[in-house]
């Protein structure tokens, strides 16, 4: 059968894995999600090496399908390659994930599509929307098809990507403070190890976060002869190598804390047993059992502090929260006017924000708050992230100023000068490390994320595109919020009427929460590792909260400002 008349077969066992269970997998598929988590989910991708009398379309599929199983450096996958390139193709160069189809082309057959991103050999996933053409270069050795040109790398398409790739974290320490900041990785579901995720850790940050964590490994470590390895208790045994004698307790300290978090990306991880050079090595804080657990590094997560998972907010000019059938409960009986509040993750501090120049009015919930003038108009803008309060406005000149506001009143001017743009709307995350950041450049609003350095100064601006269902391009974002640790819940169109998208900030997943009927002009999430609580807030005041499933119920009060906690 030759490559062209058996296109039909490649079409119709793509539909119907589409439509049904079986072993055909296509190469595209109406995908939104395109990670999982490191349990993993949906269906088990096994491929089977070529059979005989397999046609060039199958051979095709088959081999799209065998490159998501690296086993034994991909040994299924080499299975389809012609004789002279099985020993050449490199397919840990990187991974790029496609949207696309194939097709007959002259006398062969070729991928054609748009890709989604590529994932280096670390695990790292970067948007690419780019257009994408592959011959296969099909030939017949001893009567069977091969491909004789297999792609630089591997190719998946976003469906098996979904399918067979798993998302774990590696974390690094927040140049800011006591805190550890994720970095998103995309693995093939049976390479989430111990092993993996140490040399992730190894490798030290990608560009995207360098700029606002540092490595607390030593440079010049490296993994050892016995690897890493967890036992049936969750207690990760990881040897190194070439560490520097003389550490001091900080750094041992944040060595530890960095590991084991990186390290509990794997289900059932609880304890670190390090081991330098063959010898144990002693972390500040470990047990008699030379056993670093994960409860005892909690202080390093920012998220472990949430506190109340009400929704607060302004009513008539008051500062108040949502009761449980969604009444309004004032926060004072003072009569204080507010226009904005804003809460500490941890529920310790509260803010107002009123009046143009916008006085400040903060402190410890329940106490008397001190009062400060920030000196700014139209401000459009406030949250709390690493116990300072960060508020966006105007300057008396018309200048767009960020500043944040201690407990103790202290005000500090954060340098914006190297963002592209002016800020629509932004989010610190809860280590005060990056940066949601909504941009206006060239008449248009962009995502991206920045990283705050020294506590003063946003630099490393980075656009993340943004694509929902059916490759449409989210637009017109017009608010957002960090929903956990590597989630934004962002205000934004994929077609007509805006809808509540949560999305990771590599831009490597987008989920539609679903449309909302009014006109949302807010939003905001608590941060915790669920993600679970967002609202938004309309121009006339109707306030929506999104229920699990899909749905949004409406507030009975409504509000001209909402604030979750963080």
């Amino acid at each position: 059968m030759s490559p062209r008349s058996a296109l039909t077969r490649l079409v119709a066992a793509t539909l119907t894995l589409l439509l049904g269970a079986c072993t055909d997998i296509p190469t595209s598929g109406p995908v939104t999600e395109v990670t999982v988590s490191a349990e993993g989910r949906g269906v088990q991708i096994a491929p089977e090496p070529p059979q005989k009398g397999m046609s060039a379309s199958r051979i095709v599929e088959g081999f799209l399908q065998a490159m998501a199983d690296p086993t034994s450096d991909y040994e299924v996958a080499r299975q389809y390659l012609s004789s002279s390139v099985r020993g050449q193709w490199a397919p840990r160069r990187a991974t790029v994930v496609y949207d696309g189809w194939v097709e007959a082309a002259g006398d062969g057959l070729e991928l054609r599509g748009t890709t989604r991103g590529t994932v280096d050999a670390v695990g790292r996933f970067t948007v690419s929307r780019e257009s994408l053409t592959h011959d296969f270069g099909l030939v017949q050795e001893a009567g069977e098809w091969r491909v004789s040109a297999p792609p630089e790398g591997v190719l998946l398409s976003s469906y098996i990507f979904a399918r067979s790739y798993n998302s774990a974290r590696s974390y690094f320490i927040a140049r800011s403070g006591q805190a550890v900041v994720p970095e998103p990785l995309h693995l093939p579901a049976s390479e989430i190890t111990p092993g993996r995720i140490v040399e992730a850790q190894l490798a030290g940050p990608g560009t995207f976060l360098s700029s606002g964590v540092r490595n607390a490994i030593p440079a010049g470590t490296r993994l050892g002869a016995a690897g890493a390895v967890v036992d049936s208790s969750g207690v990760v045994t990881v040897a190194l190598e070439g560490v520097p004698q003389g550490l001091g307790d900080v750094e041992r300290r944040e060595l530890g804390a960095q590991l084991l978090w990186s390290l509990s990306s794997i289900p059932k991880v609880s304890g670190l047993h390090l081991v330098v050079d063959g010898r144990p090595y002693p972390l500040p804080g470990q047990n008699d059992k030379q056993v670093l657990e994960l409860s005892s590094q909690q202080d390093y997560q920012p998220l472990s502090k949430a506190g109340s998972a009400d929704l607060y907010g302004v009513h008539e000019g008051r500062a108040g929260k949502l009761s449980a059938d969604t009444s309004f409960i004032p926060l004072t009986s003072d009569g204080a006017s507010a226009e904005m509040t804003a809460i500490s993750l941890d529920g310790a501090f509260t803010a107002t924000v009123a009046g143009s120049p916008a006085t400040v009015r903060i402190g410890p919930s329940g106490d008397a708050p001190i009062q400060v003038d920030t000196g700014l108009t139209r401000a459009g803008s406030v949250h709390f992230a690493q116990g300072r309060l960060w508020l966006l406005g105007r300057g008396s000149s018309g200048e767009q100023r960020l500043l944040s506001v201690s407990p103790q009143g202290e005000v500090a001017a954060i340098d914006l000068s190297a963002l592209p743009g002016e800020v629509v709307d932004f989010s610190l995350d809860a280590s005060g490390t990056r940066a949601a950041v909504l941009l206006g450049i060239g008449g248009a609003t962009r995502f991206g994320a920045a990283s705050l350095i020294e506590g003063n100064r946003m630099v490393g601006w980075q656009e993340v595109p943004l694509t929902a269902s059916q490759e449409k391009e989210l637009s017109d974002a017009v608010a957002l919020d960090w929903t956990g640790e590597v989630n934004v819940a962002v205000v934004a169109s994929a077609g007509s009427g805006k809808s509540v998208f949560v999305v990771a900030v590599d831009g490597s997943e987008v989920t539609d929460l679903g449309p909302v009927s009014a006109s949302p002009v807010q939003v905001t999430a608590l941060p915790r590792p669920g993600g679970d609580a967002v609202s938004v807030r309309a121009a006339d005041g109707t306030v929506l909260l999104y229920e699990q499933h899909g749905t949004w119920q409406q507030a009975k009060t409504p509000m001209t400002w909402i604030s979750y906690p963080g």
